[in-house]
């Protein structure tokens, strides 16, 4: 991979095996500000920061004592801090932060109201470092971290199973997996406000980035978060009436199909498909996820003309 400011397509970074991507300020400094007051009083984690530091380490402490057993777990270890000064603000100089999450956090600390950040990483090849598995999270009240998308389902579980409130980056297609996919049918989950990232960063100063802004390439991502979000509570104005022509129906399943979220009919009380781009305009009190992608025949929804339709997701509307 050629050096510098050299951008290439997300393309040619899906044939990397590692995971070491990094979030662009861009991407972080357009979506974390839409939920300024949702950070307010907030002890955050950004674990998964390879770039920033393998130990769990405080980086931004809001004027107070300052107490290692409410910070930290066992496993962490605090840096370039005198844990025993009261009454001081801890704040790293942003000449020395790599990471993007921690620069936009700790500059916007005092006016967001943000308690505290800290920062953790593991290498899973060089085995350095502090995992996401092993923090204690009771100490921390949000995490908001790109983690490995390797390891994306798992962080996720982690998450659910200590209650933590998040804002993550993962891979648009982990919408399909089953494991992710339980917790947004649920409305445990959902989407962020982007409807792309505008790419990442690499180890060696090069860029990879997403052209295409509904993020139909490799590596295309979203922002994935139990914090609230505004459009969950807008009801979507309905302008469209059904018609058999306009709207095919399912070979193997009973629905019918909608090619565009702006689509949906107001007069159809079925099931009906839809893209992913209908998740950032899903209202749970109008709507109900019924599935995702696959037919009564364990297939892909498919149409009368033999046409497959990969990604769709099934809903009703909620009279």
């Amino acid at each position: 991979m050629e050096k510098s400011n050299h951008k290439v397509s997300l393309v040619n970074a899906q044939k990397e095996k590692d995971d070491e991507y990094y979030t662009l300020f861009e991407d972080i400094s357009a979506e974390v500000p839409l939920y300024k007051e949702q950070l307010r009083g907030k002890r955050i984690l950004c674990p998964c920061d390879w770039d920033e530091s393998y130990n769990e380490e405080i980086v931004f402490k809001e004027e107070n004592h300052v107490i290692r057993t409410i910070l930290f777990s066992d496993n962490g270890t605090i840096k370039n801090i005198d844990i025993e000064q009261t009454k001081t603000k801890i704040e790293k100089d942003l000449n020395l932060v790599k990471c993007n999450f921690v620069k936009f956090l700790v500059s916007h600390a005092d006016d967001y109201g943000i308690k505290s950040i800290s920062v953790s990483g593991y290498n899973p090849y060089t085995q350095q470092g502090i995992r996401f598995q092993d923090i204690d999270y009771s100490y921390y009240d949000l995490v908001i971290t790109n983690p490995p998308f390797s390891q994306f389902r798992e962080l996720i579980a982690v998450l659910f199973k200590n209650k933590m409130d998040f804002l993550v980056i993962g891979p648009q297609l982990a919408i399909s997996y089953k494991e992710i996919f339980k917790f947004i049918q649920s409305n445990q989950m959902w989407l962020g406000y982007a409807k792309q990232l505008y790419g990442f960063g690499r180890p060696d100063g090069t860029k990879i980035l997403s052209k295409n802004p509904e993020g139909s390439v490799p590596r295309a991502c979203k922002w994935f978060t139990n914090l609230d979000v505004s459009y969950r509570h807008d009801r979507m104005i309905l302008t469209e009436e059904y018609r058999p022509e306009k709207f095919p129906e399912y070979a193997n399943f009973n629905g019918i199909d909608v090619r565009e979220t702006k689509l949906i009919p107001f007069d159809y009380d079925g099931v009906m498909g839809v893209p992913l781009t209908f998740l950032q305009k899903y209202n749970n009190e109008q709507f109900e996820i019924v599935g995702f992608r696959k037919g009564d025949d364990g297939k892909d929804l498919m149409l009368a003309n033999g046409k497959s339709l990969f990604i769709r997701i099934l809903i009703k509307k909620k009279l």
